[in-house]
């Protein structure tokens, strides 16, 4: 009997070791044979997904009032200024923008003495071309999800369903490709741009300088991030990331995988041929469930958004 019971013990630590390899193999950049775009090479880190094994529990996107408060002192800057790559020249207001594929790891120590305008300069040549990456990343991913579908490869559509997750079961290759599509698309760059401003307060919140969390994405374990001032549930974390771009990385793969976003992605699809500045102003209307205030943050998002002009980088490219 008890050499029965931990057959059965074994079997199942195995069965949850292959299922988190899976998935830790599709969201490290080239997972399932996608080459990453070449930047990536750089950041080679995964998207933890401990929080989404954890229990079965979700990782959730919002906002908290206690978030954007809880500022850095300066004794608390980075340690590692050294090792963080410089800020890239600031990027005029220019149609097809190329932005220069210059990375920082961290929020470096000289962004946090700046005020004003420099500062939001500088958190803007920080903060873009990573979601830069990140959307190109997606456009491979979706690249190579159109080529398994011409192949007519249900295996590899089955497996991408999986990441995405899309209950793949009694469903048709035609529906299924319809559905991955739906999911596996780009956010637009000033609505990303925007909520990392309002989510990490230019960059200055202690989340994103000691935890690299842009976008206050919630856990619900306690070892997966820092725990804000106020929060409304005891086991309430923001969760920490190993890099700036592992954030950037969570964040679009949450708008596309959280059910609170479906509504979002039903629009973001509507408005496949529209302009990347129209899909700014229509779809950050359906970003009412990413925060507690509901339309207030929707609000937000666009003041930001107009008050800095973040439309200029809607066509922003790297190069």
């Amino acid at each position: 009997m008890s050499k029965y019971f931990t057959l059965r013990i074994d079997n199942r630590h195995i069965l949850r070791a292959a299922l988190a390899m899976v998935i830790v193999g599709m969201l490290v950049p080239g997972g399932f044979g996608v080459k990453p775009p070449q930047w990536l090479r750089y950041h080679d880190d995964a998207i933890d997904p401990t929080a989404e094994l954890d229990n079965g529990a979700e990782v959730s996107a919002g906002d908290s009032s206690g978030i954007r408060a809880e500022k850095t002192p300066q004794a608390a800057k980075i340690q590692d200024k050294d090792a963080v790559p410089a800020l890239a020249t600031a990027v005029p207001p220019a149609e097809g923008l190329k932005v220069a594929p210059k990375f920082a790891k961290h929020i470096p120590a000289k962004h946090l003495e700046m005020t004003g305008d420099k500062q939001k300069q500088s958190f803007i040549n920080l903060v873009l071309p990573l979601i830069l990456a990140a959307n190109d990343e997606i456009r491979q991913r979706r690249a190579a999800i159109l080529v398994a579908s011409e192949a007519q490869d249900r295996a590899l559509l089955d497996q991408w369903a999986e990441l995405y997750r899309i209950n793949p079961n009694n469903v048709s290759d035609e529906k299924l490709l319809d559905k991955l599509l739906k999911r596996v698309d780009t956010i637009p760059v000033p609505l990303a741009l925007a909520q990392a401003v309002v989510e990490s307060g230019w960059g200055t919140s202690r989340f994103a300088v000691q935890g690299n969390a842009l976008f206050g994405q919630w856990a619900w374990s306690e070892n997966a991030g820092m725990r804000p001032l106020a929060a409304s549930n005891d086991r309430a974390v923001v969760r920490s990331f190993s890099s700036l771009l592992e954030s950037v990385r969570a964040y679009m793969h949450n708008l596309n995988t959280h059910r609170n976003y479906r509504r979002f992605r039903e629009a973001r699809q509507r408005l496949d041929v529209a302009s990347e500045d129209t899909k700014s102003g229509s779809l950050v209307a359906y970003l009412d469930r990413y925060a507690e205030i509901g339309k207030e943050y929707v609000t937000k998002i666009s003041v930001i958004i107009k008050s800095n002009n973040l439309t200029k980088f809607a066509d922003a490219e790297l190069g």
